[in-house]
C-alpha cells in the first residue's frame, strides 16, 4: 500500500528548523522518500500540522499502569489480568504519540509475547523492544517480577533463558531503588563478575545489556563491565561521566517517577518508603542530568512509565520536566526522545527519524514543539506505518497525579 502525506511542517531534528513543501511517501509501512517532487498515490493532508518522528521511550513497564502501588496490584491479580493491562498500556502509549518503547522488565514472558502480538497485528499498540524478566540477585530490586540468580553460573543461565524466550536485550538490577522496601538507594546488587558474565553471554547472542543503577559505585561497576545502557544513573560522579564518554554507553535518566513520588506521593497513596527514597534521589538527579548532557554523554530518554502515579504514556511529561526543571532546550529534549533513544535500542536504522527505509511512524501536532515542549501532551494525530491510529488525544497531566494516577 502506498500513501502520500502532504501539507505539513516537518520538525527537523538535525538543524532545529521547520521544513515545508515536502511530501512523505510511505509504502507498505516504511518511508520510501521525502520529496519536493509531485507524487501520485492515495493522499493524506495534514492541514498544516507540525510532524516529527514517533516518540521512543527507552524505559517502561507495560505490566504496570501507574496506580499508586502498581507492583502490589500485579502480584495480587491473575497473570491473565496483568497481560490485559500490558496490552492496554501499549495502546495508550501509541495513542499518546509514543510509537516505540523498550520494556525493561515484566514477569511471565508478557512483554515478549505482547511484542509479537503487536507485530503480528493481533492487538494494536506501540512497537515493543522487550527484555524478558529482569535478572536480580535473590531479594534484589523489584524481585517480584525478576528472575532471581546468584553467582556467575546462575546469571549465565538466566541470561540464556531470557534469550530463549525472545528477549531483544537483557535487563539487570545493579543497585537498590526507591520502589522496593528494605533496600537503600546506595546498596549495590550483583557482583562485578556476575555483571561481566551477563554482558559476555548477551554479546555471544548479539544482545546488549541494560542495568538499573543509581549510586556512583554501582554505575561504575556496570560501565567497567561493558554495560550498554545505565538506567536512571541518578547520582553521577566525575569518574562515571568520564567512563560514559570513553565507552560510549548510554545514560537513560527517568526524572518523572522520582519527581512525582517526592512531590505528591504521600497524598496519593504511594508507599512511605518509596517517597522518602525518591526525595533522596531528587536532591541530586537534576544536577546529574545537566552534567551528563553538558559533558556530551549519550543521553536517551526513558520514563519508567507504569511506576507509581505514572500512567502510560509518560513521555510528554518527562520531556516537560527536562525542559522546565532541568532547563534543557526543546531541540535537545526532542532529539533524546527520538533519535538518541532509537540508538539506545540499536534501532536507529528504522526508528527515531523520518528517512527512507524507516518506519512510517510519526506524530502530528497543532503547534511547533520546538517553541513549546508541552505541545507533546496534545497530539492531533498519530500514524503508525503511514496509517492513522489515533486522533486528537490528550495525554495525562499533573492533575491526574493528584487523583492517584488513575488513567
Amino acid at each position: 500500500m502506498k500513501i502520500v502525506v502532504k501539507d505539513f511542517n516537518l520538525v527537523d531534528l538535525e538543524g532545529g528548523d521547520i521544513i515545508t513543501g515536502k511530501s512523505l511517501v510511505v509504502v507498505d509501512g516504511r518511508i520510501q522518500e521525502v520529496t519536493s517532487e509531485p507524487v501520485t498515490g492515495e493522499t493524506v493532508s495534514l492541514r498544516g500540522g507540525f510532524i516529527m518522528p514517533g516518540l521512543v521511550d527507552s524505559h517502561v513497564h507495560l505490566v504496570w499502569e501507574g496506580q499508586s502501588d502498581p507492583n502490589r496490584v500485579m502480584v495480587s491479580e491473575p497473570i491473565t489480568m496483568t497481560a490485559y493491562r500490558a496490552a492496554r498500556s501499549a495502546q495508550r502509549n501509541l495513542k499518546g504519540g509514543v510509537t516505540l518503547v523498550r520494556d525493561v522488565g515484566g514477569p511471565h514472558g508478557i512483554p515478549i509475547a505482547l511484542s509479537k502480538a503487536v507485530d503480528q497485528g493481533i492487538v494494536g499498540g506501540c512497537r515493543i523492544h522487550p527484555a524478558g524478566a529482569p535478572i536480580a540477585q535473590t531479594g534484589g530490586h523489584v524481585y517480584t517480577m525478576a528472575r532471581e540468580a546468584d553467582g556467575p553460573d546462575e546469571v549465565r543461565k538466566a541470561v540464556r533463558e531470557q534469550i530463549k524466550a525472545g528477549a531483544r536485550f537483557i535487563k539487570l538490577m545493579g543497585s537498590g531503588g526507591a520502589y522496593t522496601e528494605g533496600e537503600a538507594i546506595s546498596h549495590t546488587q550483583l557482583t562485578a563478575e556476575e555483571i561481566r558474565t551477563a554482558v559476555e553471554e548477551a554479546a555471544a547472542a548479539g544482545r546488549k545489556v541494560a542495568v538499573h543503577a543509581l549510586p556512583p559505585n554501582a554505575i561504575q561497576t556496570c560501565l567497567d563491565a561493558g554495560v550498554y545502557t545505565i538506567e536512571h544513573a541518578a547520582l553521577l560522579n566525575e569518574e562515571n561521566l568520564a567512563t560514559f564518554k570513553r565507552t560510549g554507553a548510554f545514560m537513560v535518566p527517568t526524572l518523572a517517577p522520582y519527581y512525582v513520588m517526592a512531590m505528591w506521593g504521600l497524598e496519593t497513596g504511594v508507599p512511605d518508603y518509596a517517597v522518602a527514597k525518591s526525595k533522596q534521589v531528587m536532591d541530586r538527579y537534576i544536577s546529574s542530568l545537566k552534567s551528563a548532557i553538558s559533558s556530551g554523554v549519550n543521553v536517551a530518554m526513558g520514563t519508567d512509565s507504569g511506576s507509581p502515579n505514572l500512567p502510560h504514556p509518560t513521555m510528554p511529561y518527562e520531556a516537560w520536566l527536562w525542559n522546565k526543571e532541568a532547563g534543557i532546550e526543546p531541540l535537545s529534549v526532542l532529539r533524546a526522545a527520538t533519535k538518541v533513544s532509537a540508538r539506545a535500542l540499536c534501532r536507529e536504522e528504522e526508528a527515531g527519524s523520518l528517512k527512507p527505509g524507516y518506519y512510517g511512524d510519526f506524530v502530528v501536532y497543532k503547534d511547533n514543539p520546538l517553541l513549546d515542549i508541552s505541545v507533546l501532551h496534545r497530539p492531533r494525530a498519530v500514524y503508525k506505518g503511514g496509517v492513522k491510529v489515533a486522533e486528537s488525544s490528550v495525554v495525562w497531566s499533573v492533575s491526574l497525579i493528584k487523583k492517584g494516577g488513575k488513567a
